[in-house]
């Protein structure tokens, strides 16, 4: 029973966490929590000699710890130099999977070195992938450093504008801002080697720092028969819930939401005094002119299509990873607005990642609620359950 709900676990997380379309790479890893022992990693071989292209077994006596990982080394001198430069020799993204990306953890024994770096994945298919051609799965070799893009006074001010009208549109600056909650019910199509299933998500949102996930799925194993499973998101932790049982998540988990969540039209508009938007010419989305807008978040450009004549947002694009691990250009086209709370928001998503279809990235929002009073007690950790 322990092996299946642990299977389950994994399975379920999987999905939370926006990677359910990446189980091509075999399996889906659980960060190590900080109370876990740390033990060698790659294979016990000293990483300075790695990158060298030798492989020679480290002394156990000879060791440096970096969060989760402990190296070993064949000498002090490589010991030193390792300490010198950590962030050049030790295991990158984090302990991610190269080819997917967090919250994907790796497996620190399974491992390739590329371009001088030491790379981990979470199944032999993801390493096959990742070395079959490295610069697809590496956002700065992929093509993801931000454009050279010459800004004039004019095409700022201009941004300013589209942007003050996109708030407009929605419902305002006093509604935007005065935001206390916000709930979602939506329903995207997954694709599984069954078929295809529907995955409905609740999203709570308790501003300025509450999230909470809940998502009903059918079993991996027994289509037959539903999961639920939450994503709980607090300020001094982050736990996921399942039949009951409460564990704690890493904080990928929370980093991963917390994107998402930034680059909802809301999230948006509500930040929009932390951004330098930019009018960058003229776009289609639909058959209608749209005026494009870029804007940076956690780093990325992104581009907005606002309609002049409504004030709509009606696109969103930007490069991230998509179905294979690869990166690629996401677009994301919103349609069937409607009022809620004074609020006028989109209620279909259509997902393509380079210029292709992403199922599992479009929802259909069946209900949303601003302002609602919420229990705290979605909030709450729930006390383990005594053995008998």
């Amino acid at each position: 029973m322990k092996s299946h709900f642990e299977t389950q676990w994994k399975a379920v997380l999987a999905m939370i966490f926006g990677v359910i379309v990446w189980l091509s790479c075999g399996f889906v890893t659980l960060a190590q929590s900080p109370a876990q022992n740390v033990t060698p990693v790659l294979e016990g071989l000293d990483p300075i000699l790695l990158l060298q292209g030798k492989e020679v077994q480290g002394d156990l006596k000879i060791t440096v710890t970096r969060g989760k990982f402990q190296y070993l080394f064949a000498s002090a001198e490589n010991k030193a130099t390792f300490e010198k430069d950590p962030a050049r020799y030790e295991i990158q993204m984090d302990g991610a999977c190269a080819r997917m990306g967090p919250p994907v953890t790796g497996n620190p024994d399974l491992f390739t070195v590329y371009d001088g770096r030491i790379y981990i994945f979470g199944s032999g298919e993801c390493k096959k992938r990742f070395e079959a051609a490295p610069k697809n799965y590496l956002e700065a070799e992929s093509g993801g450093t931000k454009p050279e893009t010459v800004v004039t006074p004019e095409a700022l001010k201009k941004g300013q504008s589209l942007i003050e009208r996109a708030v407009s549109a929605v419902g305002g600056p006093a509604r935007i801002d005065g935001l206390t909650s916000y709930q979602e019910k939506n329903t995207v199509v997954q694709t599984r080697r069954q078929g295809e299933v529907e995955v409905k998500t609740n999203l709570t949102v308790l501003y300025p720092d509450r999230i909470r996930s809940d998502q009903t799925m059918p079993d991996w194993n027994n289509p037959s028969a539903m999961r639920q499973m939450s994503i709980v998101i607090m300020p001094s932790q982050v736990f996921g819930i399942m039949a009951g049982d409460a564990r704690s998540l890493p904080d990928s988990v929370r980093n991963d939401q917390e994107k998402d969540l930034k680059r909802r039209q809301l999230s948006i508009l509500r930040g929009r005094k932390s951004v330098t938007p930019a009018a960058i010419g003229n776009g289609n989305v639909g058959g209608t002119a749209v005026e494009q807008v870029a804007i940076e978040i956690d780093g990325v450009r992104h581009t907005l299509g606002i309609d002049p004549a409504t004030g709509r947002i009606l696109s969103l694009s930007y490069r991230r990873r998509g179905p294979d691990g690869s990166f690629g250009q996401f677009v994301q086209v919103f349609s069937d607005f409607r009022e809620v709370g004074g609020l006028t928001l989109p209620f279909k998503v259509n997902a393509t990642f380079n210029d292709q279809p992403w199922k599992e990235q479009s929802p259909t929002i069946g209900e949303i609620v601003v302002n609602a009073k919420i229990d705290p007690a979605l909030f709450e950790r729930p006390t383990p359950a005594k053995t008998q």
